[in-house]
């Protein structure tokens, strides 16, 4: 027996019903990008606090923490910590405070390979984050599957950056980007979300720790930079 229009146009109206040719929203909570071009494409309308964010970059310092500082400064202190794992630079706390986010939130963990991935998932199950961010370049997909069953249970921003090398590997996350430097900022493509795929990637004007310049002649990255985030 067919159902009414009625009764079909309630069952289009639920929330966990995805049509295939739309974007899915599945984090219960999400954090407005602060890019209005990019929060359009997000499934869920900004970063998902709920769920893995894979993030796969093609150099140190080319804009990928400033991509996300948007949402880390509408983070709420009841929210709980925010935890950097592993990162690939010593931590400027300096420079962190001058951006807008607090030191007496902000915890850094020193660890490497398996024992970084076992971190992560601790911090998640402690049900204390409002956000995570890992550097996990040598992650198998068994740690990511279970990084992605700990956060899917969290309100807690969870972003793993991993080099673009690893793009034609499966990933467990719903959400993965790739980030290329620009003239202009930061190149972003959605490799994976939960929706059709994206026509072309989207350039962002972002404020990047080093000039375009100086990265593409070979630069290093972590070079001592007044507004960097994450470099001393």
């Amino acid at each position: 027996m067919s159902a009414s229009p009625a009764a079909l146009d309630a069952l289009l109206q639920r929330a966990d019903l995805w049509r295939g040719g739309g974007c899915a929203p599945h984090a219960e909570a999400a954090l407005a990008s602060g890019f209005a071009a990019l929060d359009a494409v997000l499934p869920d309308g900004g970063w998902p606090c709920g769920g893995l964010t894979e993030v796969l970059a093609g150099g140190l310092g080319i804009g990928e923490l400033s991509l996300f500082l948007p949402a880390l400064r509408q983070l709420e202190a009841e929210a709980g910590w925010i935890v950097i794992v592993a990162p690939p630079a010593q931590v400027h706390a300096p420079a962190w405070q001058g951006l807008g986010l607090p030191l007496s939130r902000l915890l850094v963990v020193e660890a490497e390979g398996a024992d970084a991935a076992w971190a992560c998932e601790q911090l998640l199950g402690s049900g204390a984050l409002a956000a995570l961010l890992a550097w996990l370049p040598s992650a198998d997909a068994r740690a990511l599957r279970r990084l992605q069953l700990a956060s899917s249970s969290t309100r807690c921003l969870s972003l793993v950056f991993r080099p673009e090398r690893v793009a034609p590997q499966p990933s467990p996350a719903p959400l993965r980007l790739a980030l290329r430097g620009s003239d202009s900022g930061v190149q972003v493509e959605l490799l994976k979300r939960r929706g059709p795929p994206l026509a072309k990637p989207l350039c962002l004007a972002i404020e990047r720790p080093l000039p375009w310049s100086r990265l593409t002649r070979g630069a290093p990255a972590a070079t001592p930079v007044r507004r960097e985030p994450h470099v001393a």
